[in-house]
């Protein structure tokens, strides 16, 4: 009667180590992950309405950028005209503003947010325009690619 007691009590002891241990581990193969389709897709978002109301008001409005610009010429309409029809074809890339101040008209080029920009832009066109100099202004913002 002991012995079938300890043996009871030995399997029974050997079944909850055996549900203590760990499972084994096995080696399995790294699976790589299933392909994304490739191409356009359907993204839907949704946005409260105030918010987007918001956001129409801010485009709206316009925001002034304070930089500097290089005032090149001032004086009569016909010749800002002209210098500035002349300052384009040699800069196409910089902006220019004719903008009238009674009883004068001026021509301020570019859209420099630094005074160092300024400085570099007014050292290459003192040879062209020796009577220029750089004025702070409101300045259009920078334009994405």
């Amino acid at each position: 009667m002991r012995t079938l007691l300890l043996l009871s009590f030995l399997c029974l002891l050997s079944a909850a180590h055996a549900q203590d241990a760990p499972p084994v581990r096995t080696f399995e193969p790294h699976a790589p992950a299933p392909a994304t389709p490739q191409g356009p897709g359907n993204v839907t978002y949704q946005v409260d309405p105030a918010v987007q109301r918001t956001m129409d008001r801010f485009v709206e409005v316009k925001h002034e950028l304070k930089g500097y610009r290089v005032q090149i010429f001032l004086g009569d309409r016909r010749t800002a005209e002209d210098t500035k029809r002349s300052f384009l074809l040699k800069y196409p890339d910089t902006p220019a503003y004719l903008s009238w101040l009674a009883p004068n008209f001026r021509l301020r080029v570019g859209d420099l947010r630094t005074r160092l920009e300024a400085e570099h832009l007014l050292h290459e066109l003192k040879v062209l325009y020796p009577g220029s100099y750089i004025v702070p202004d409101a300045i259009e913002p920078p334009r994405m690619p």
